[in-house]
């Protein structure tokens, strides 16, 4: 593997991950921690999975990812690294959820503040 490639995917894959801790941008691209250290060290070269799950999350094409363009485009969507695996089950139902009535939207988004409620409860000693 060119040692150039790894060093341009190497400096994206720092710059998209931003403030995320590793293990943060890890868990969100379905990886190990030492894999994204890896990744970032031009050790090791993420699989195309990974390249085309950063391109939608950030959306940026893949080819900034694996180019030497020192300015990404403006990104489509930049989500929250905490509420991308509420995006990715939102996408993995998306025939389902697009089916839902505007109720049944605020049913579930009534849901998802009760749910958050009681996670933070159970916190509490």
């Amino acid at each position: 593997m060119d040692n150039d490639i790894l060093k341009t995917i190497a400096a994206k894959i720092k710059y998209l991950r931003g403030d995320a801790t590793q293990r943060e941008f890890a868990r969100m691209l379905g990886a190990s921690p030492q894999a994204v250290s890896d990744w970032e060290n031009a050790i090791k070269m993420p699989r195309i999975g990974v390249i085309e799950k950063l391109s939608q999350i950030y959306g940026v094409p893949k080819s900034y990812i694996l180019s030497g363009d020192p300015e990404p485009p403006p990104p489509e969507r930049n989500y929250n690294l905490r509420a991308v695996p509420i995006i990715d089950s939102i996408e993995r139902n998306s025939e389902a959820f697009e089916q839902l009535t505007d109720e049944e939207i605020l049913e579930i988004a009534r849901q998802m503040e009760f749910t958050i409620q009681y996670v933070k409860n159970k916190r509490k000693p």
